[in-house]
Parts: structure tokens; C-alpha cells; sequence
């Protein structure tokens, strides 16, 4: 990215729509416009902030593009501190295009994928942590996810994360002072110094544990549905998404890989994984169904397993039972709707609390989703506070974490001044990851490659 380049880009979805807004940011980004709209009213000094009705023409040939209204904004009170331009223009596409390819001609080259936001953090205008939110805004489905973006934008977790930064900052200025004055009797509170620095330690950890909750709301909790062939998992996905996700058929073993989609239920984003029947398969394809299964138990959040109640408990749903016995699970009895054979005994007998539903009919749904959201807050979601959403910032805290660990090691056995300055001092670089200080360009570019153009 040059600094001196003016970028420009199409902000909204392209396609048919009522207004459509084309933005420029940059050194050219004012007179470019200037040369291309011509104002319904003469004017020759532009108020910013101001909108102006007028057209976008082409200077090659003078040739109206659209009827737009536009606006002026000055750096560094702008969004990426630099002087921007808007363009409202109706919403199709080839007015977009046009003017597009005006602002190119005169000067401008095409933005790259959130090169505006990225141009903000650079400028010092946000962090890192407030970049992020960006995209977790504009990506958000639930009002949870929202919330928490917001906060984020509006440094709630930069605050938090600025204040362990000053803990720390404390205990590197005494040790320093033990180094560069090292004749002078320099008197420093070593058990101050431990005190502060293993609550800063319990902290950060508090901020990891705060992972779950936020990947929950961020990338929702993963829900895996099981059983052996047959019982109705996939008429049971295809009614708690209210659509034909799946294919359902009379024969066993139709599901042969894992199919999810995303249910919001009280707020919270669940992911729903309709699975392949567990039991020996009897071709390849349904081995690698049946492994992709076995491997995705273990990391769920939740599972459903699914028995069918017009039929015998057979070794097989025994089989299933022993391989998800240790998760969090949810019996589900399906097909009450037909004569009844299942003996409810097998599932008392080991303590297990039933729901009874029918897919088909839509018996038993809302009960369902009610214990879904029962389980989920069992773990420990409380959808509140000050949250950590992706791994990046959970890696990198527990980074913090540990080079604090080995500081507090260090003061305690007594080494060399120097080792604990430099735990120290890398825990404040591992922390300085999470809000860009410290963060190496590929990782700040893989950010905002993830990025829209045009924000």
C-alpha cells in the first residue's frame, strides 16, 4: 500500500438497488471529484460534510454518467484521516462502473480488500482490536454478535487490554531501574512487583477463558447430530432449520458427509451438523463419512443423539452411546408419531433425561431448542462482559501469560535482573500483537484481506 495513493472503491453490494455509494479517500480525492461533478448550483468552495446534488460526468467527453449527490470530508476527521469523498449514485451496476472508472482515469487506483480500515489503523485512528470489529459488525447475524462488535469498536477490549499493558509497563520501569542505575541503592517492592504481576497473570487468564463465550457468539456453538442409519437425523436438521437442508429418503446410510447450517436460538448462534449414520460401513465413502463423524465428536459443543422409537434399541444405537458417552448430549426419542417399540428403561437406567419428538409432525421442536439453550449455558455462556472473539488474541495472551510466568520465576529464584526485564519485555510485545503494535505485517494483512473492498 502507498500512503500517498488515492484509493478508491464501490461501498456497497453491487447489483440493483436504490443508492449505491462509491467512496474515495486520499491526496486527489478531493480535486478528482471536483473535476468529475458538476454541481445543479454554482459554487466554487465545497463546505464539508455538506451534500451536493449535481452529475457525474466524464471529462474526456463531457457526457453525463448519473445524477448523484456528493460529499466533501477533510483529514483527519474522517475515517481513515485523510481527505474523503463520497458519491451517492443510484444503485445499479453500471452507473457504479462508470463512475468507478472516471475516478480511475483521473488518477485513483482501485482500493484493496479493507484498505480504508486498514488506512485507519495505520493512521493511528483505531487499533487493531477496533479493526477487527469492523468486519465483525458488517458480519454480524445475531443481536449478541452485534453487541459485542460494538463494544469492541467502541474500545471496550482495547481499554482493558491498554490497562494490563500499564501493570506491566510499572513492573518493567523498577527493573530497568536496577539496570541502568546498578551502583545507586535503588530500593524496588519485589513482593509489590510479584503482587502486581501475578493479578495481571490471573487477569489475562480470565481474558482466554472469555474465548469460549466469544467464539460462541462470533462463530456459534457447533451441535452435532447422531445416531445409527435411519433414526431421522436429517428430517430432524431439515425441521430445526425450517428448510430442506438434507436429503431424506426411506433408505439407511442416504447422509454420507457432515452437513451443517446456522440456527439462532435465544440470542445465540448454533451451528447445527447433521451427521452420517454411525455404524460398520459398507463402502469407502461411507467409512470416510463414518471417520469424519468419529473426529468431529470430540471437538462439538453439544450432542444430539438421535433414537428411533418405533424401533428396538439395537447394538448399534449401544455402539453410539459408548463413542459420545463422556460429551455433553441430548437423547432424543423420534417418530412418537408411530407405534411405539423403543423401552425407555435402557435410557433410565443410565441416568439419561429424554426429549420425545416428531420430525415429521414438528412434535417436540420448541422443547428441543429450549434444552439446546439449557446445555449451552451450562457450559458457562452468559453472553456478557468484556470478551475476546478470535484465536489470534487467545494465542497471543496466552503468550503474555507465559513470559509473565517466567518473569514471576525469575524474581522468585532470584536471577539476574536482566532475565526478568526480558520476560517482561516480551510479555509486553506478545500483548502488543492483539492491538497491532507489535503485529507482524503478514498477520496484519491476512486481517484485512478478509475485508470487503470498499470498507
Amino acid at each position: 500500500m502507498e500512503k500517498d495513493d488515492t484509493i478508491c472503491a464501490i461501498s456497497t453490494p453491487v447489483g440493483e438497488g436504490g443508492i449505491g455509494v462509491v467512496r474515495m479517500s486520499g491526496q486527489l480525492a478531493h480535486p478528482i471529484l471536483k473535476k468529475i461533478f458538476k454541481p445543479n448550483k454554482n459554487t466554487d468552495f465545497y463546505q464539508p460534510r455538506t451534500l451536493y446534488l449535481g452529475h457525474i460526468t466524464n471529462p474526456e467527453n463531457g457526457k453525463i454518467v448519473d445524477e448523484v449527490f456528493v460529499v466533501f470530508m477533510h483529514g483527519p476527521n474522517t475515517y481513515t484521516k485523510e481527505d474523503i469523498t463520497e458519491v451517492y449514485s443510484h444503485g445499479g451496476y453500471a452507473p457504479q462502473k462508470s463512475i468507478l472508472a472516471i475516478m480511475t482515469a483521473q488518477g485513483a487506483r482501485l482500493a484493496e480488500p479493507g484498505e480504508f480500515t486498514k488506512r485507519a489503523f495505520l493512521n493511528g485512528r483505531i487499533d487493531l482490536l477496533q479493526a477487527e470489529s469492523v468486519l465483525d459488525i458488517i458480519q454480524s447475524e445475531t443481536d449478541e454478535e452485534l453487541k459485542n462488535a460494538v463494544d469492541q469498536l467502541g474500545g471496550g477490549l482495547s481499554r482493558k487490554i491498554n490497562g494490563l499493558k500499564a501493570n506491566i509497563k510499572e513492573a518493567l520501569i523498577n527493573m530497568d531501574a536496577l539496570i541502568d542505575f546498578p551502583e545507586e541503592d535503588v530500593e524496588i517492592d519485589k513482593k509489590g512487583i510479584l503482587l502486581n504481576l501475578r493479578r495481571t497473570v490471573r487477569e489475562i487468564e480470565g481474558l482466554v477463558d472469555s474465548y469460549y463465550e466469544g467464539r460462541a457468539i462470533k462463530y456459534g456453538l457447533e451441535v452435532l447430530i447422531v445416531g445409527k442409519p435411519n433414526v431421522g437425523k436429517s428430517s430432524l436438521l431439515n425441521a430445526l432449520l425450517l428448510k430442506e437442508k438434507a436429503i431424506v429418503t426411506s433408505f439407511p446410510g442416504t447422509t454420507r458427509d457432515l452437513i451443517e447450517d446456522t440456527l439462532h436460538i435465544k440470542g445465540i448462534k448454533v451451528k447445527i451438523i447433521d451427521s452420517a449414520g454411525l455404524r460398520k460401513p459398507m463402502d469407502a465413502v461411507e467409512r470416510e463419512g463414518v471417520d469424519r463423524v468419529n473426529q468431529k465428536i470430540p471437538k462439538a459443543d453439544l450432542i444430539i443423539w438421535v433414537l428411533d422409537g418405533s424401533d428396538i434399541y439395537a447394538s448399534e444405537d449401544e455402539d453410539v452411546l459408548s463413542k459420545i458417552r463422556e460429551m455433553s448430549i441430548i437423547p432424543v426419542i423420534n417418530k412418537i408419531d408411530l407405534p411405539q417399540r423403543l423401552d425407555r428403561t435402557i435410557l433410565k437406567s443410565g441416568n439419561l433425561q429424554w426429549i420425545e419428538i416428531s420430525s415429521l409432525l414438528d412434535m417436540g421442536l420448541e422443547e428441543l431448542k429450549n434444552e439446546i439453550y439449557r446445555k449451552l449455558m451450562e457450559k458457562g455462556f452468559k453472553k456478557s462482559g468484556v470478551l475476546i472473539t478470535s484465536i489470534r488474541q487467545s494465542d497471543a495472551l496466552e503468550k503474555t501469560a507465559e513470559a509473565l510466568g517466567r518473569a514471576i520465576t525469575c524474581i522468585k529464584k532470584q536471577e539476574p535482573i536482566e532475565f526478568t526485564a526480558f520476560e517482561i519485555q516480551e510479555s509486553l510485545s506478545c500483548l502488543g500483537e492483539i492491538t497491532g503494535e507489535t503485529c507482524p505485517e503478514e498477520i496484519l494483512q491476512g486481517i484485512f484481506d478478509r475485508f470487503c473492498i470498499g470498507k
